[in-house]
């Protein structure tokens, strides 16, 4: 730093020295950014898939190599990224004992086309906000140890043409929501505790008693079970239950 003494003789210096301090003070900030910036590199999506790397509790160890402080995931094990945007466009981690709830924060992935998640011990809800993954054109999450009910924003996803959902523990009854997914080639939800009328409306009146079988207490066509009371749908069927029970 000049000191004030050198900075009292004629304007000159003065404004010589105001130059100085001022680069200097410049300089200064810059050193303070620049590492303040690095933290926050990562992308839109890579910040959600580390917020699905943070809710798997254990795995084969796939997950080490995916870093914060990249400036996006594309480079990542089992990611897929657009070349140009850098957006991911496919998550594929199938056989890895990954283990852990599904993170919503999948859904913040606009741009994924392919979630390949099968084959391992992911246990609790499906996200319904993949319903906000509107381009997504497969969804592979058999094999694990899902359960709740199959959330209905994935009828949602018009450009779907395949779902496996089967081998895993989730219950309720089908989304009649999924038989508007006119585009479905496979579907499967066979191996659940899935419950009630098969949807004969739309596209699931297509799909043969393979993709349902497995589920104890389904009913509808599509596997040649009739149904107790169907006229009404979902409502009789827990009526049924009721009267089962008593």
């Amino acid at each position: 730093m000049i000191s004030s003494s050198h900075c009292m003789h004629g304007s000159a210096t003065m404004g010589i020295c105001l130059l100085k301090s001022q680069v200097l003070w410049l300089l200064y900030i810059l050193v303070l950014y620049i590492p303040l910036h690095g933290t926050r590199a990562l992308n839109t999506d890579g910040e959600a898939l580390i917020s699905f790397r943070t809710a798997v509790v254990s795995s084969d160890g796939v997950l080490t190599q995916w870093r914060p402080e990249d400036p996006d995931p594309c480079k990542w094990k089992g990611v897929t990224c657009d070349s140009k945007t850098k957006r991911v466009t496919i998550l594929s981690l199938t056989n890895h004992k990954l283990s852990g709830p599904i993170s919503p924060d999948l859904g913040k992935l606009e741009h994924l086309k392919l979630l390949m998640l099968h084959n391992n011990n992911f246990y609790g809800a499906i996200p319904p906000e993949l319903g906000n993954c509107t381009e997504l054109e497969g969804i592979f999450l058999q094999g694990n140890y899902l359960s709740e009910l199959i959330p209905s924003e994935l009828g949602n996803l018009t450009g779907l043409v395949n779902l496996d959902i089967s081998s895993n523990a989730l219950r309720g009854y089908i989304p009649p929501s999924l038989g508007k997914l006119d585009k479905l080639i496979t579907f499967n939800v066979s191996n659940n505790f899935l419950v009630g009328p098969i949807p004969s409306d739309g596209v699931l009146s297509n799909f043969p008693a393979g993709s349902f079988i497995g589920n104890r207490d389904l009913c509808g066509k599509q596997i040649n079970v009739a149904c107790k009371d169907d006229r009404h749908g979902k409502g009789d069927a827990e009526s049924s239950s009721s009267g089962k029970a008593v």
